[in-house]
């Protein structure tokens, strides 16, 4: 769900938010919200700037509220603690499920009238990134026409020849819903979303399924030359057309997770955990997953790396995401982890805004202070 499109929190306040990281004080000046060009999607005219607060004293409870949030009282070890729980991935049992649901797409469309084509299924987001978290389980899955295929402006003479096939942006979908009804029932299958075709949970046997049908993409250099990019492409009930990278996510992230010795993917579920405690607390609004998942791929391999603890990681995670966040040339630079699309772009589900509301909390929640 989106955030709040809102100033900042704290608008105008003039505090100080002392973060250390790597043995360094590091202090941040707070101030107005950038505004988003139209465009680009990027901050343009004002520098963003976070809004802190002091930290407070210890209470009876080990919490108090400040700012309008909460603002915790944990030892290092409690920090330890937390994050060892927080970086955990899906159960077994929950992986399991999450493999059947796979199995139980691929059957239904072997099954149905679309069988003979050309297409592939395979799963996308978190589950497929292993970046998902326990008890946050359900599944994407992409349902992908390769015998037909969208792509970018190119030159006239680099064109693909017509496609004469059945399969279109009219046609696909249909053939995909029908497959899921007769497989699993018309009870069980949602058809109304935009994008997906959801299918219902079972407890104990499958996660919920998203379904999304979708086409092969190719992206062009504009001058028609070089190597062709694939991608994926869906097309919204609206007419509108969503582009995505997955392969391109999937390789990128399992690279940086090997340099980083595995803390890339174990601190994007730790920033996820958080926001899903953090959601559930009414601390703040629930952010969408992926943004979550950017942010920690925006955090330089060395500061993923800082330290021999886990607490000692995540400060420098945060840390650097403060930086980011309150450097107009920095952030308006973020990518995804594809690499191709910019993080703060204007049809993104979430703004800078969101990851600030976020990052804050976050800091607040851990009790990282002066």
């Amino acid at each position: 769900m989106r955030g709040s499109s809102g100033p900042c929190p704290w608008p105008g306040e003039r505090v100080r938010l002392l973060c250390k990281a790597r043995g360094q004080r590091r202090l941040f000046g707070v101030g107005k919200r950038g505004r988003r060009s139209s465009s680009t999607g990027n901050q343009r005219g004002t520098t963003p700037r976070l809004s802190g607060v002091s930290p407070t004293v210890a209470t009876a409870d080990r919490t108090s509220r400040v700012g309008g949030y909460v603002q915790m009282v944990m030892s290092s070890a409690d920090r330890e603690a937390k994050l060892s729980r927080w970086i955990m991935p899906s159960s077994d049992a929950e992986q399991d499920r999450q493999g059947r649901a796979e199995r139980m797409t691929s059957e239904a469309m072997r099954a149905s009238a679309a069988s003979s084509s050309g297409y592939r299924i395979y799963p996308k987001g978190s589950y497929a990134n292993n970046t998902n978290v326990r008890a946050d389980s359900d599944v994407d899955i992409v349902v992908e026409c390769y015998e037909c295929f969208y792509y970018s402006t190119v030159p006239d003479w680099r064109k693909p020849p017509p496609y004469l096939g059945s399969w279109n942006k009219q046609t696909w979908r249909p053939a995909i819903e029908k497959a899921l009804i007769d497989y699993f029932g018309a009870s069980q299958v949602d058809t109304s979303g935009s994008t997906a075709i959801n299918v219902a949970p079972v407890p104990g046997s499958r996660p919920s399924i998203d379904v999304v049908p979708s086409f092969e993409y190719h992206l062009y250099a504009q001058d028609g030359y070089g190597d062709v990019i694939r991608g994926s492409t869906v097309f919204q009930d609206d007419g509108n057309q969503i582009v995505n990278w997955p392969a391109q996510q999937l390789e990128n992230g399992r690279e940086k997770n090997r340099r980083t010795g595995r803390r890339y993917k174990r601190f994007a579920r730790a920033l996820k955990s958080a926001e899903n405690e953090l959601a559930a607390r009414g601390e703040i609004s629930d952010k969408p997953s992926y943004m979550m998942e950017c942010l920690a791929w925006n955090v330089p391999d060395s500061e993923l790396m800082t330290g021999s603890t886990l607490d000692e990681g995540f400060l420098a995670t945060l840390c650097s995401l403060i930086n980011g966040l309150n450097d107009q040339t920095v952030c308006s630079q973020w990518m995804e982890p594809n690499e191709i699309k910019e993080m703060f772009a204007e049809d993104r589900a979430w703004d800078w805004s969101d990851a600030v509301d976020f990052v804050v909390a976050t800091w607040k929640y851990m009790g990282y202070g002066a």
